[in-house]
Parts: structure tokens; sequence; C-alpha cells
């Protein structure tokens, strides 16, 4: 995890290997997952679908309109990641999350006829969430994060380092002296 925290981009590449691995186990055992896979019990079960729209199934624009909003999207989140100030570890691995779950998707919809595979199954009974992927969850928890950054970027005192959980900070153990 040190790398990670030193190197925030890496968010992306992990995102997208997990994402991309995942989905390629989904594809090579589809016949088993059409009979949904139990993993705590009913509660969380891996499923195959695949999904022609975007987050959730929602606005099904078109295979190439969604290939081209992910196109800019990761350009846009690209271009906020290399303008933002580097000691912004947070908010940096918070992009490259939501990079590489654009990215992830991405990949499904151009080399799978537009349908991104869906794995992650959950709720109770016919009382179920949205069926999502690796991919999803990392723009997801990334948005909300980067979000939150924003949100609490504000609060702080201005003499605060933005950033200061992630930084090197210097020993105060009196023995070493």
């Amino acid at each position: 995890m040190g790398n990670l925290k030193r190197h925030p981009w890496l968010w992306a590449l992990l995102v997208f290997v997990v994402d991309y691995v995942s989905k390629r186990l989904v594809l090579a055992n589809e016949g088993a997952l059409r009979a949904k896979i139990e993993i705590i019990g009913e509660f969380v079960r891996f499923i195959y679908v695949r999904n022609p729209g975007s987050a959730m199934g929602l606005f099904p624009v078109g295979r190439w309109g969604l290939v081209g909003i992910s196109i800019l999207a990761s350009f846009f989140i690209m271009y906020l990641y290399a303008t933002t100030d580097q000691r912004l570890r947070v908010r940096l691995a918070a992009m490259g999350a939501i990079l590489g779950g654009a990215l992830g998707n991405l990949v499904d919809r151009i080399f799978y006829d537009g349908l991104v595979v869906d794995l992650i199954d959950v709720g109770f009974g016919t009382s179920r969430f949205y069926t999502f992927n690796v991919a999803d969850i990392g723009v997801s928890v990334g948005g909300a994060i980067l979000f939150l950054c924003i949100l609490l970027e504000g609060r702080r005192k201005p003499d605060e380092d933005s950033d200061q959980d992630f930084q090197e900070q210097p020993s105060t153990d009196s023995s070493t002296s």
C-alpha cells in the first residue's frame, strides 16, 4: 500500500486490472454464473449480466455515444489529475480510481459490442441493487471521495496542509536524539 500512497495514479492501474481480470473470469465461466453463485448467502452473489447502458443501466444512448463520453471523461480526469497539487494525494487517488473505472468500462464498450460485463449482485430476495462491476466501484467510490475532498477543502484553515494525513511526519521519538 506504500506505493499507492506515494503514487496515487497507481489506483487507476489497480482498478483497471482488477476490473479487467474479474470480467475475463466471468466471461470464461459464463455458464456457471448464469445460475448465480452466492458469495455471502443471498446478500452478495456473482452473476453474469451484459449492460448496454451507462451507470446502473441508465441512459442507453448507444454504444458510440457512451464510448465518446467515456473518452472525454477520461481525458478530463487526466487533465484534472495533471493540474492538481501533487500534495493532495487523497484527491489524486480518487481521480485515479475514477479513471481506472472509466477505462475498464470503455474497454468493454469498444471490444464487446457496447455491452459492459456486470457481475456483482447485492440485495435480499427480490429487492436487489443494480448489478455492477469493479469499474463501477472505482468510479462510485472515487467520485464520493473526490466530492468529500472538495467539500472539506473549504472547511480547512488556510494554514493547514491539505493532505497532512499522507505527508511524511518527522519523528517525535526523543530516544533517537
